[in-house]
């Protein structure tokens, strides 16, 4: 279980300890119930009365599973002391946490626990290999700005540039895994590949066929990385296809063979950059590049 003053990441495996409570105004009430499910679990409370300062009840739910935790079908009944009335209502559903998938280096490298320090890395835009897009600033130079992108948005966008010498990894994310165990997996594969990389000042560019691909802008974050690849692949899903990033860098996680996925590789080869795969599962990955395939325990 993890305690503190702030919320602490919850990963995958953790425990998620929660506070189920009534608030009440002026004198006190009850007695009370509500009930719901969390996380697939019906949990329910009850008490015979609500103090003026609240009531809680706290609940400890073992063995969390990667991704958001709803609160859904939640109900609270009331009534007086000696029930001349009674009262029944419903809540919206919400989500309540995010649980992120696990990692570790895969170097042979001592993996450093500084997660909370920033990860250096130059700012982009002096370089002349394209790196991404972000935001009109003032001041930005019109030769920079991006006409086809500015259009789609609805507002100026410039293109931005990769210093020299930065690697810029695009990690390429099957959009259909399967079944949960590969997808928990590739999440975990494409979590650690982030972290070898950020901690070596380099950035990292989600991407996969139809998901909704990360931002420039996160490319330096872990914790970015992480809560993308905590909803990765269902509610990352955008709907339609966009590009591939331009990187220096890629390597694939994928479960099956997709030909986007393997077409994108192969422009980053085809450009210079070096290429490789993961693969969970037997799948052929027809792909001139180094193929790893692994199975679905962790660690690998």
């Amino acid at each position: 279980m993890r305690n503190g003053p702030l919320p602490a990441p919850i990963f995958e495996g953790d425990g998620l300890r929660m506070d189920l409570g009534l608030d009440t105004t002026g004198a006190p009430r009850g007695p009370a119930r509500l009930a719901g499910v969390i996380a697939g679990e019906h949990l329910s409370a009850a008490t015979g009365v609500i103090p003026r300062k609240g009531w809680r009840h706290q609940v400890e739910l073992q063995g969390m599973r990667r991704g958001p935790v709803g609160a859904h079908a939640w109900i609270v009944e009331s009534s007086d002391p000696v029930g001349m009335f009674r009262s029944r209502r419903t809540s919206l559903d919400a989500e309540v946490a995010l649980i992120l998938p696990r990692f570790a280096s895969l170097t042979r490298r001592p993996q450093t626990r500084e997660l909370e320090a920033s990860v250096a890395a130059p700012r982009a835009g002096s370089g002349t290999e394209l790196f991404g897009v972000r935001q009109y600033r003032p001041g930005d130079s019109l030769r920079r700005i991006h006409w086809r992108s500015s259009a789609r948005r609805g507002e100026l966008v410039v293109r931005e540039y990769e210093p020299p010498g930065v690697q810029t990894l695009g990690i390429f994310c099957d959009p259909q895994p399967g079944d949960a165990a590969v997808a928990d997996q590739v999440a975990r594969i494409a979590a650690s590949e982030a972290w070898d990389c950020l901690r070596n000042g380099g950035r990292v560019m989600l991407w996969g066929p139809g998901l909704a691909p990360s931002t420039s802008s996160e490319a330096r974050s872990l914790w970015a990385v992480l809560e993308w690849l905590a909803r990765y692949p269902t509610t990352a899903a955008s709907g339609e296809d966009v590009d591939p990033p331009q990187v220096s860098e890629a390597v694939a996680v994928t479960g099956g063979a997709p030909q986007q996925i393997v077409e994108a590789l192969e422009t980053v080869r085809r450009r210079g950059g070096a290429v490789r795969a993961w693969v969970v599962g037997d799948a052929d990955l027809d792909v001139d590049a180094p193929v790893q395939h692994v199975g679905t325990e962790w660690p690998l």
